[in-house]
């Protein structure tokens, strides 16, 4: 081997090494931006109530922002596939209108594994309840979304969605059921089910059991299902709450697993 092989050889590996030094470092200062957003937050926000805490990932309960009140909220799921992961970000603000009736406002960032951060698509949601909680055998709500993605030739760059959360809490129990439909203008229907079965071991902490179900119906008539099942853990804390939850894939069209965090401040 020459002198200027060995050179060659040494300076490659020398721009990786500093190439991967770079991403840490970029990392780190990401993570340090997000720790003085919430640290900033924090200091501002009403350290009393849980006004929308999720008891799980993906259902919804009976619960409406009561009126006046704003909230933050945080989203971070991962789709654990069998090569590269899938990394979902969501940062909402929502705020109640009246004490039945609320309005959120996100936006939606994505990562494919190994590739560039980005941003995905706004989306907007409402929700009503019909009642006050317990008036009627199961507490019914109305859920209505828009998703627009940023990227104006995606072919599913439009979606429009409705669900009925379906409710009944009994003591420390709950159990929330709720069937959606879902259509991506000119492109795809989805219908599915989310459901979770929850227990308040004491005002801070609750656990439960999720199930998470879609079919996808393409425009040239296939189909794709997925279902998901597993636990969750909700923990609240002043005027934080925290909720997680894992479920592992239970169909061949499924992901080996998917995990999803939530994080919610009153403002």
């Amino acid at each position: 081997m020459n002198s200027s092989t060995i050179s060659s050889s040494l300076s490659n590996n020398f721009n990786r090494g500093n190439s991967f030094s770079s991403d840490i470092w970029s990392s780190v200062r990401k993570l340090a931006v997000l720790i003085v957003l919430v640290m900033t937050l924090t200091a501002f926000s009403n350290l009393s109530a849980y006004a929308d805490r999720r008891n799980y990932v993906w259902t919804y309960q009976y619960v409406t922002m009561p009126k006046n009140v704003t909230e933050l909220e945080f989203y971070q799921t991962t789709k654990v596939k069998d090569k590269a992961d899938d990394w979902e970000y969501r940062i909402e603000v929502e705020h109640g209108l009246t004490d039945r009736w609320d309005f959120s406002i996100y936006q939606i960032f994505k990562q494919k594994e190994g590739d560039a951060f980005k941003w995905d698509a706004v989306q907007f949601r409402t929700r009503y309840r019909i009642s006050e909680e317990g008036v009627l055998p199961i507490d019914p709500l109305l859920y209505f979304e828009y998703k627009r993605k940023t990227d104006s030739t995606a072919e599913n760059k439009n979606k429009l969605e409705a669900k009925l959360i379906l409710a009944k809490t009994l003591s420390k129990l709950n159990i929330a059921v709720n069937p959606l439909y879902e259509v991506y203008l000119n492109y795809k229907q989805e219908v599915g089910l989310d459901a979770g079965i929850s227990w308040e071991l004491d005002p801070k902490l609750v656990l439960g059991l999720e199930s998470t179900s879609r079919i996808n119906i393409y425009k040239d008539g296939s189909t794709k299902s997925g279902s998901y099942f597993g636990p969750t853990v909700s923990v609240a804390s002043g005027g934080w709450w925290y909720t997680a939850g894992a479920a592992l894939g239970l169909t061949d069209d499924s992901d080996p697993a998917r995990v999803r965090f939530l994080m919610g401040i009153d403002l």
